[in-house]
């Protein structure tokens, strides 16, 4: 029988997995760097020396494409490989919520387990995945966490992904969805003038969207968080041959996505594919974190700037030393860790 046919043999690999992991992170540093080699500069910047002894060790080739299916399975197993561990004070429930074509989508709500005020701040979170891949199960242990240090509800989408649903499909659902959640606070027991979106890469290019898209709404958005956002599939910047490869997200894996989500390429510079392109005067105030060494990193600082100009509150954090992934490292390396107690405290704010 295979491992990943039989549940408790695929969660022991898991723990195995993570504690293995684990123990190399917290090797004393001398030995990290002597596990690493050289430290890897580029653009001023040095790459945490952790992430380095992941990468040597733990990375697919340069340049690999595997097919859709195998895409899925690698995120939903690696994504929670150096996320924090299992809450257990906080509990998830699912709902069903009904979309275009007969289909359903699972809004998944995360809250404390003592919780008594079902008038609640809540972040409507999208997963990352590049559109094709990611998933509630891939996400969990972070929303877990977003919910119990940000003291706030989290609702995860789980929106319909590409190449079976592409563009324009997902945005449809995650608008959808923020829209049924602001309506239904009192089934969610949420309140809907304290409403926040938030996502990673292709979540945080979701977030973008409805935050533009429902500012003008009875209850739009109060927040938006913005990890490492794919906001603009019409162009590549300097970043995109700056960290080409290496560096978990490769130049040709962006293409890969790009190519599986976009059907027609007119569509790169419609606002609801590159929020870049969109009216920014309005939106909620955001919050932006960008990896330095990640492909996304310049579009998501010009996108801080653009919303710098058209008036909007905005914080941009550029962590210097992380690849893309990093909001899916906070449980062992300490720069993410960082950055998920800043975007922690934003939604304290709320």
């Amino acid at each position: 029988m295979k491992i990943t046919n039989n549940p408790k043999l695929k969660k022991l690999a898991f723990k195995v997995q993570k504690a293995i992991v684990k123990r190399i992170v917290y090797l004393p540093k001398p030995i990290l760097r002597k596990i690493a080699g050289e430290p890897i500069v580029i653009d001023g910047q040095t790459l945490d020396v952790s992430v380095q002894v992941i990468l040597k060790l733990f990375d697919a080739p340069p340049n690999h494409l595997a097919s859709v299916a195998s895409t899925r399975r690698q995120i939903d197993a690696q994504g929670p490989l150096l996320a924090q561990s299992h809450h257990k004070d906080i509990i998830s429930d699912d709902f069903e919520l009904d979309v275009s074509d007969g289909d359903s989508i699972t809004l998944r709500r995360y809250r404390h387990k003592d919780v008594k005020d079902n008038n609640q701040p809540a972040l409507v979170f999208y997963h990352g995945g590049g559109y094709v891949a990611g998933s509630l199960e891939s996400h969990d242990l972070v929303c877990q966490h977003l919910a119990a240090s940000g003291h706030c509800t989290v609702i995860a989408v789980d929106y319909r992904l590409a190449p079976e649903h592409p563009f324009p499909t997902p945005i449809n659902d995650g608008l959808a969805a923020f829209r049924y959640i602001a309506s239904h606070a009192d089934k969610f027991g949420v309140d809907a003038s304290r409403l926040a979106v938030g996502g990673d890469s292709a979540g945080g290019n979701l977030a973008a969207v409805v935050a533009q898209q429902t500012k003008n709404d009875t209850h739009p958005p109060k927040l938006q968080v913005l990890w490492v956002p794919w906001v603009d599939m019409s162009r590549e910047y300097e970043s995109y041959e700056l960290f080409a490869t290496g560096f978990f997200l490769e130049r040709v894996k962006m293409r890969w996505f790009k190519e599986k989500y976009i059907n027609d390429d007119t569509d790169t510079k419609d606002p609801l594919a590159s929020p870049i392109f969109g009216d920014l005067t309005g939106v909620a105030p955001a919050v932006l974190m960008v990896g330095g060494f990640d492909p996304l990193r310049d579009e998501g600082v010009a996108y801080a700037e653009k919303l710098k100009d058209a008036g909007v509150e905005t914080e941009l954090t550029v962590y210097e030393t992380m690849p893309h992934l990093f909001l899916m490292f906070a449980g062992e390396i300490k720069d993410a860790k960082v950055a998920f107690n800043d975007a922690s405290r934003s939604l304290r704010a709320l």
